[in-house]
């Protein structure tokens, strides 16, 4: 993989004794990470971490959430058959600045808080090169195109960190990343406006945050669950948030359907629902051979948006989000200690897990916490 030299290219480090570009000698580092290309192929591994080049710094890991993307590879899509084994996984991460290379601007400080982007930029195309940065040809999303962040340190660019500000939790942090997704959705994709009437269908975080940021936005919302055991626990945390949900919308009664979920059902029920000219907004990432109704999207003019990534701006949009209701990480988010991330990552990939009774909305592992 192209991008992959990226995280193994040898580079100097500020700081540091050696330049040389060494493997660092510390403490093991337990990583997430690809181990095959069969179904369920993940497992920890050791994840040795050179020293930082001239742009790059040492990322020290505190939470680090699981999503769909680490799901495709943990089911083995073909669509992701690309990444290979020793790829670590995870970029829903909030950690702190360790080494910095010597080339890192100063304001960049080991101990500083902070949140990788996911796509990280190459640096080295045209576009990058006139300061086009967020069109650059071959960007790299973190635990897909290179090293990702479900591991206790690894190695970033500088440009791809976010400041955290102190009255921001981990436990919030975590989600600006899933945050900025729902942020792209609602307010750039669909531009969500006061007085629309929104649904939104999902089982974990991003539609929960996306349903709260249309809310912000003076929308009428409607959280769409499937009807199964587990849908009241899901239905009482949407109340607890200050949402209504159902599991039988009104047909054409929606402008604006946020689909969150990844399920062909659900697809259907939102074309259904859509009033003729409404707009479907895909945030989901679907298996192979997901089927889509596309003759109803053509019977009822139906605008179809896809929106499946975000970009720093909508990073500081998250975090401004986030900083007005700080505690919501408390609600959606399930620790898991490091040496538990393979069960995390199973249970993350089940539509509708239960931990201790609770739906699992979001995994979140702990690289600093190892039980055994």
């Amino acid at each position: 993989m192209a991008d992959e030299q990226d995280d193994t290219q040898d580079g100097g480090g500020r700081n540091c004794s050696r330049l040389d570009g060494a493997q660092d000698q510390g403490p093991t580092n337990l990583a997430l990470a690809r181990t095959s290309t069969e179904p369920g192929g993940v497992g920890l591994v050791d994840h040795p971490v050179r020293l930082p080049g001239p742009e790059e710094v040492e990322f020290q890991v505190a939470l680090c959430g699981l999503c769909g993307s680490d799901v495709v590879v943990y089911d083995a899509d073909p669509h992701f058959a690309w990444v290979p084994p020793r790829t670590v996984l995870g970029h829903e991460s909030v950690g702190t600045v360790g080494r910095v290379g010597l080339l890192v601007p100063e304001e960049i400080v080991p101990g500083m808080r902070v949140v990788p982007v996911s796509k990280v930029r190459c640096g080295r195309c045209s576009e990058c090169a006139a300061g086009r940065v967020e069109q650059c040809r071959r960007p790299a999303t973190l635990g897909l195109g290179r090293h990702g962040t479900a591991c206790g340190r690894t190695i970033v660019p500088w440009h791809c960190l976010v400041p955290v500000p102190d009255g921001l939790p981990d436990t919030t942090a975590v989600l600006v990343e899933p945050t900025s997704v729902a942020c792209r959705a609602v307010a750039e994709v669909a531009q969500v406006q006061a007085g629309e009437r929104v649904a939104v269908s999902t089982t974990r975080a991003i539609g929960l945050l996306a349903a709260l940021i249309a809310k912000a936005r003076g929308a009428e919302v409607t959280m769409v669950g499937r009807p199964d055991p587990e849908q009241e626990a899901r239905r009482e945390l949407a109340v607890r948030l200050g949402l209504r949900s159902t599991t039988a919308p009104d047909p054409g009664r929606f402008d604006t359907w946020v689909e969150a979920s990844g399920s062909g059902k659900q697809l259907t029920t939102a074309m259904a629902s859509l009033r003729s000219g409404g707009k479907l907004v895909l945030v989901a990432m679907y298996a192979s051979g997901t089927a889509q109704p596309v003759s109803a999207r053509a019977r009822k003019d139906i605008s179809i948006l896809t929106s499946y990534s975000s970009v720093r701006s909508d990073f500081e949009q998250a975090i401004g989000f986030l900083l007005t209701m700080p505690r919501v990480g408390e609600q959606l988010i399930t620790l898991f200690p490091m040496d538990r991330a393979v069960e995390a990552l199973r249970l993350t990939s089940q539509p509708h897990s239960t931990v201790g009774g609770k739906p699992l909305i979001k995994a979140v592992l702990d690289p600093r916490h190892v039980t055994i």
